[in-house]
């Protein structure tokens, strides 16, 4: 159950499942996992600029969650799923 309750579990298993059966895994949008794709999440904002949904990985009942539509918002080292 943990491997599920947890936002960053969650997201992981799922871009696991994404991988392995690409048709069946289209409902959930791009997530990042933050310190480590950090890089990549900076980089979505080359082309446009998109509002992402930040949580932090180890909160719970919507405390901490907030939009940003600029990757400087949030430190190379924060702990977040976007």
């Amino acid at each position: 159950m943990f491997q599920l309750s947890r936002k960053d579990n969650l997201a992981r298993n799922l871009i696991k499942m994404s991988k392995q059966f690409p048709n069946d895994y289209k409902f959930f949008p791009r997530t990042y996992l933050l310190p480590a794709e950090y890089g990549d999440f900076r980089n979505s904002f080359r082309n446009h600029k998109p509002v992402y949904i930040v949580k932090p990985e180890a909160s719970c009942q919507g405390k901490g969650i907030f939009l940003t539509n600029n990757y400087e918002d949030l430190s190379p080292t924060d702990h977040y799923v976007v």
